[in-house]
């Protein structure tokens, strides 16, 4: 079936199809002459993104339920965010109804500062303390790590080196010829894309074995193009030494990586699984040791 009876059957709209296509969630047919052809198995996975949107559940979090082996173990995930979201509302609720009756801020400068540290997880935390585009790369880069709290006084010291780290940390500046560049490779991203970049890598780390058999075509082709000469002479090369010298320079791995690790054990096995993961790569393909020289 074409888009239109698949926008009838799942009563929804073709932006809506779309999108979820555009993030991974279906994956419908090409004919010969380019239209995607739908089946009913493509009806039945549209209506289940439709529940569980109008349940609440981000669409990152319908992509797990989707692929899960455990729907029910991955709904009870969701069901235990939205408990905290709801716990953290209701707080919230209150302390607008005490600033209504009695407009007082000092009281809740402190009372709000004491249930931030019961109801707002670590990535929550940092948006408070880095608003704008700061927190939200934060958010998006490591956010799926810090949704923990801080139940300890090592993590307690970790955090607070990260805050101080972040807090007092010169802006990253960019050679002025290489701005334009940069805009240009991002001014199209919104946080979908890039939250759907970090996706494909997670779903890469599942299974190393399988995405270097399955991309090894591409990946050849990547690593040509990354080891030539014409990319070392590229606004992209460039850009990624000033961005390698700056982590360098200002401690971002002693610092922020490492403390980083200390906050989050789900953080702590995510790297250490990547550094499997490259040993494979390289293992796989020795040139690709030219990328991390």
């Amino acid at each position: 079936m074409l888009i239109n009876d698949v926008c009838k059957k799942s009563k929804l709209t073709k932006k809506a199809v779309e999108y979820y296509e555009k993030n991974g969630l279906l994956k419908p047919k090409l004919a010969e002459n380019g239209y995607r052809i739908y089946d009913e198995g493509d009806v039945l996975i549209l209506k289940e993104i439709s529940v569980l949107r109008k349940l609440g559940i981000q669409v990152v979090d319908i992509e797990a339920i989707l692929k899960s082996d455990d729907k029910t173990a991955a709904l009870s995930k969701c069901k235990r965010s939205m408990e905290l979201m709801i716990e953290k509302t209701k707080m919230q609720y209150q302390r607008l109804d005490h600033l209504i009756s009695d407009y007082n801020i000092q009281r809740e400068f402190d009372d709000l500062d004491k249930a931030m540290e019961n109801q707002f997880s670590i990535r929550e935390k940092l948006l408070q303390l880095f608003p704008g585009n700061y927190g939200l790369y934060l958010s998006i880069h490591f956010g799926r790590f810090l949704d923990g709290k801080i139940d300890s006084i090592e993590k307690e010291a970790a955090y607070n080196q990260i805050i101080q780290y972040l807090d007092n940390q010169d802006d990253f500046e960019i050679p002025a010829e290489l701005e334009g560049h940069l805009l240009n490779c991002f001014s199209g991203l919104d946080k979908p894309d890039m939250e759907k970049m970090d996706e494909t890598l997670f779903s890469m780390l599942d299974n190393v074995e399988e995405y270097l058999e399955q991309n090894k075509d591409a990946l050849n082709d990547y690593l040509k193009i990354r080891t030539s000469q014409e990319f070392k002479a590229s606004p992209a090369y460039k850009f990624q030494q000033c961005l390698i010298n700056f982590q360098q320079q200002s401690g971002y791995y002693d610092v922020l990586i490492h403390n980083l690790k200390i906050l989050s054990p789900s953080y702590l096995e995510y790297t250490e699984n990547m550094i499997l993961a490259n040993q494979r790569f390289i293992e796989k393909y020795p040139h690709a040791g030219e990328l991390y020289s």
